[in-house]
C-alpha cells in the first residue's frame, strides 16, 4: 500500500472532474485447517482490491478491480465514465463526503501475529491432536491469522487509513456421541491460550457423551458469551440501524427513551472501546461512541450520512460501503459486564439449559425479533444450581425483545468475539426462553 496515494492521484485524474471515490483493501491471510486429528490445509492468499464510485449529476457508477497498473486504471475508470452517462438521476444520492478531524484509533496491528509461520500454526494444531490421539476424541478446526490495510480517499481531500492484524484459533472435538467447541479471536496472538481453549473443547466434548432427550418448552438459560452474541448481533443489526429505523421496520421505532429491555443491559458501540475498530466508517467519517441501551432504556441508534439526513439529524459514523441497501451497521459492540462469573450463573439456576453456542440462526420476524436457531457443540440440563447431564440439541424459537427483556443475571467476564464486526460480550442468564422443538442428535 506505499504507493496508493499515488494511485488515488491517477484514478483522480482519470475521472476528468466528477466527484470520485477509491476504497483499497490489502488482505493477506492464511490458514490452516485439520480434521480427525490430522492437518487437512495449509493455504495462504494476499490480495489487494479497488472499489471506485464515480458521481456526476445525481447519478452514481461503481467499479471494483485487482490491478493498479496505468491500463487497468484507464479502462475501469473509462468504463465507470460510460456507465456513469446511462444512470438514472437519484434525487436522494448524496455528493461525497468533505474530510473531517478523526481521533487516532487504537493500535490494533501486532507484526508478529500478521507474520505468523505455517510451522507455528501446525504446531497448535498438533498439540490438540496429540492430546486428543490419547483419549479417543477427534478433532477438527482451523488456526489461521492474517492482516488487513484500508484506503478511503476521495476527490475532495478525503484520505484515511486503519490496518489492523488478527489471529483465531478455533476448536471444535468429538468424542463418540459428545461434541464440545471453543474459539477465540484477537488481533495479538500472546492474547490467545491455545492450551485452555483445547482444553475447554475436549472437556466439553467427553462431558456431552451419551445426552439425554429435553422436552421442549420454556427454560431459564444461562448462555455463554458466544450464544449471547449470536443472537445479540441480529438485534443489533436489524433493530439499531437508521434505514430500519427511519422505514419503520425495527422495535426501536416509538419507544427511544422507554425502559424496554432488562436494567442489567447496557450496550455501546465504541470504535475506542472493549471491542475496537477503525475510527472512521466506510464514507471516511469520524466514527462517535453511541449508548444503543442503558440499563435497559433505548437511547439511540446510528447512521450513516443518508439515514441522518433523512432523520433530520447528523451521522454518527457508521456507513457501510457505499451504496448500502442495509444502511449503517454498529461493528464495535459491548455489553457492559455484570458481577457474577459463569458458575454463579449456574449456582443461581435451579433447573434450566446451559448454551455453549447456537447455529444455523435465522430472523423471523424483525419488529419482535423473534430468531430462530439451534444449539451446538455442549448443550446441558442444570439442576439444583449444578451441570446435571447432557442433552440432544434443541431449536429455539424466541422474540429477543422478550428474552433481553428476562435477563436475570449478567456475566463478570466478557470475551471478544467477531461476528458482523467485533463484540465484547459477557455469559448472561435468562427466564422463559422458548424451546420450541428438540433433535435427534
Amino acid at each position: 500500500m506505499k504507493n496508493i496515494e499515488q494511485v488515488c492521484k491517477k484514478i483522480f485524474k482519470l475521472a476528468r472532474g466528477v466527484q470520485c471515490e477509491v476504497m483499497a483493501e490489502k488482505r493477506d491471510s492464511s490458514l490452516t485447517r485439520f480434521a480427525d486429528n490430522v492437518i487437512s490445509q495449509n493455504v495462504a492468499s494476499s490480495a489487494l482490491n479497488f472499489s471506485v464510485r464515480l458521481l456526476d449529476g445525481g447519478r452514481s457508477a461503481k467499479m471494483s478491480f485487482n490491478q493498479a497498473d496505468d491500463a487497468t486504471l484507464k479502462h475501469a475508470v473509462a468504463s465507470g465514465l460510460e456507465i456513469l452517462k446511462k444512470q438514472k438521476k437519484d434525487p436522494a444520492l448524496l455528493p461525497l463526503a468533505k474530510p473531517r478531524p478523526i481521533a487516532p484509533g487504537k493500535n490494533m496491528f501486532d507484526r508478529e501475529t500478521a507474520e505468523l509461520s505455517p510451522s507455528f500454526r501446525a504446531g497448535k494444531a498438533a498439540e490438540l491432536a496429540r492430546a486428543c490421539g490419547k483419549t479417543g476424541q477427534i478433532a477438527c478446526g482451523t488456526v489461521d491469522n492474517g492482516a488487513s490495510e484500508l484506503v478511503i480517499a476521495n476527490n475532495l481531500g478525503l484520505f484515511v487509513r486503519h490496518r489492523d492484524s488478527s489471529v483465531t484459533h478455533s476448536v471444535t472435538v468429538k468424542d463418540h456421541d459428545g461434541s464440545g467447541w471453543a474459539e477465540k479471536t484477537s488481533h495479538d496472538v500472546k492474547n490467545i491460550d491455545f492450551a485452555r481453549l483445547n482444553e475447554t473443547a475436549r472437556a466439553k466434548a467427553a462431558a456431552s457423551r451419551k445426552p439425554r432427550d429435553p422436552k421442549p418448552g420454556k427454560y431459564t438459560v444461562v448462555l455463554e458469551p458466544q450464544a449471547v452474541a449470536d443472537v445479540l448481533s441480529y438485534m443489533n443489526a436489524y433493530s439499531f440501524g437508521g434505514q430500519f429505523y427511519n422505514e419503520g421496520r425495527s422495535f426501536v421505532c416509538g419507544k427511544l427513551g422507554k425502559q424496554v429491555l432488562s436494567p442489567l443491559l447496557t450496550l455501546e458501540d465504541d470504535a475506542w472501546g472493549a471491542a475496537p475498530g477503525m475510527p472512521f466508517d466506510f464514507e471516511g467519517q469520524p466514527r462517535t461512541k453511541v449508548t444503543l441501551v442503558e440499563r435497559g432504556v433505548l437511547k439511540a441508534i446510528v447512521h450513516d450520512r443518508k439515514t441522518a439526513r433523512k432523520a433530520g439529524t447528523a451521522s454518527t459514523g457508521h456507513a457501510l460501503p457505499q451504496p448500502s441497501y442495509f444502511g449503517p451497521l454498529a461493528i464495535n459492540l459491548a455489553v457492559k459486564p455484570g458481577k457474577d462469573s459463569l458458575q454463579d450463573l449456574i449456582k443461581g439456576t435451579e433447573r434450566g439449559i446451559l448454551v455453549t453456542q447456537f447455529h444455523y440462526t435465522n430472523l423471523l420476524k424483525a419488529q419482535t425479533m423473534e430468531i430462530t436457531g439451534m444449539t451446538r457443540n455442549g448443550t446441558f440440563m442444570i439442576e439444583n444450581g449444578k451441570v446435571a447431564y447432557p442433552i440432544k440439541n434443541m431449536r429455539f424459537t424466541q422474540s429477543m425483545v422478550e428474552a433481553f427483556a428476562n435477563i436475570e443475571a449478567v456475566g463478570s467476564e466478557a470475551e471478544f468475539l467477531q461476528g458482523w464486526g467485533y463484540i465484547s460480550c459477557p455469559p448472561m442468564r435468562l427466564s422463559g426462553f422458548n424451546f420450541s422443538s428438540a433433535t435427534k442428535f
